[in-house]
């Protein structure tokens, strides 16, 4: 009579712990793996890599020369950023420099930052000057043209199906899907996008002013180093776009080191050191101009009056004028002597002791002259 009650509780407790796992296990499912985190960020950082030393630095602007097995690693990195095929980026952002700013530039700033930052994607394409834009080396690069030819089977596979398959690897294929596929094109398409808008919107102009571009350590540490803008723009062709020694730039630091610790590097393109400090220089005198257009510099001397020594002279014996002469500009000290930080005594010596000079040269011929009568 008394086994009833321990079976059924039995069973009960067997019943809680079940539905217990069945709510863990429903929760779990909700939350992507920690592995599949570990890989949307190491695709993320891939994919970023694969645009700005490859796509960027390399087709878009021959900074630097690279093998072929690099070529076909960053191809396949670039692939990762889902943002066309490396001949239609290149294209575009050689427009983009060629005509920065103006109604040819496909993501011109000047348009405003919604249409620079990802508008211009839907606008329908019309760019009447590409054809003046050099495809020859696109062409002529095989991997260009595999990756072209073969883009979208390429993007969906290494953007979609890839970080889908190795997550089922732990379980978590919807996860891979959601976060190493859809997440990862997500965070590598704005942070692309951000130099577009915002790296033409805020920050310094140390190098040129002469297009909207600016740099900005946010966007460096966003983007790997593509954050110093400013100096891209003003020298396309370096290597480098964080020029200074501290300026945040992995993507400079990986094509350096490939090109010191490997031969997938024979070459790298810098701007001559006197050629940069030319333009920070250059830079530092329009900044200096525009304060100085702030400043209260007195009349304009093209309005001044012109008068001649001998009338300068006649105002200040005859007329007592406190005047004195500087750089061939006469300045009136009258109301500035009192003020002056040696004291009025020292202007005084330049406007008074050349008439008393005069006065005791008049006394001394007249006194000369008596002489003369009395002898």
């Amino acid at each position: 009579m008394s086994a009833a009650p321990a079976k059924k509780s039995i069973d009960s407790s067997l019943s809680t712990n079940f539905n217990d796992d069945i709510q863990k296990q429903k929760y779990n499912n909700k939350k992507p793996d920690r592995k599949t985190w570990a890989m949307t960020f190491v695709m993320s950082n891939l994919g970023m890599l694969g645009i700005t030393v490859g796509y960027h630095r390399l087709w878009s602007h021959r900074a630097y020369e690279a093998k072929l097995p690099l070529r076909i690693v960053l191809g396949l990195l670039g692939t990762l950023g889902f943002q066309g095929s490396i001949k239609w980026w290149v294209l575009r952002h050689r427009l983009h420099h060629r005509w920065t700013d103006t109604e040819h530039d496909p993501y011109s700033a000047a348009k405003g930052f919604w249409f620079s930052h990802m508008g211009w994607i839907f606008k329908k394409p019309h760019y009447p000057r590409m054809k003046l834009i050099d495809a020859s080396d696109l062409n002529a690069d095989p991997v260009v043209r595999f990756q072209h030819k073969y883009y979208v089977l390429l993007a969906l596979s290494c953007g979609l199906i890839a970080p889908t398959m190795i997550a089922s690897l732990w379980g978590d294929a919807l996860g891979g899907f959601l976060y190493g596929g859809i997440l990862t094109r997500m965070v590598v398409w704005h942070s692309t996008f951000c130099i577009n808008s915002f790296a033409h919107w805020s920050g310094e102009q140390l190098y040129s002013n002469e297009v909207s571009a600016r740099g900005n350590l946010l966007l460096a540490l966003m983007t790997h180093g593509e954050g110093y803008h400013n100096f891209h723009h003003e020298f396309p062709k370096d290597f480098r776009n964080g020029y200074r020694l501290f300026d945040w730039d992995p993507s400079k630091w990986i094509i350096y080191a490939l090109h010191t610790l490997t031969n997938q590097v024979p070459k790298v393109t810098r701007v001559p050191e006197n050629e940069v400090r030319k333009a920070m220089v250059n830079m530092e005198i329009i900044k200096a101009q525009e304060k100085r257009k702030k400043c209260d510099w007195g009349v304009d001397s093209s309005s001044l009056p012109v008068i001649t020594y001998e009338q300068y002279k006649q105002k200040q014996e005859q007329e007592g004028k406190e005047w004195i002469l500087i750089d061939e500009f006469v300045l009136d000290v009258s109301s500035f002597k009192d003020d002056h930080p040696g004291g009025a005594k020292i202007l005084k010596n330049y406007y008074e002791l050349p008439k008393l000079r005069r006065i005791r040269k008049k006394m001394m011929s007249f006194n000369s002259l008596l002489n003369k009568i009395i002898i």
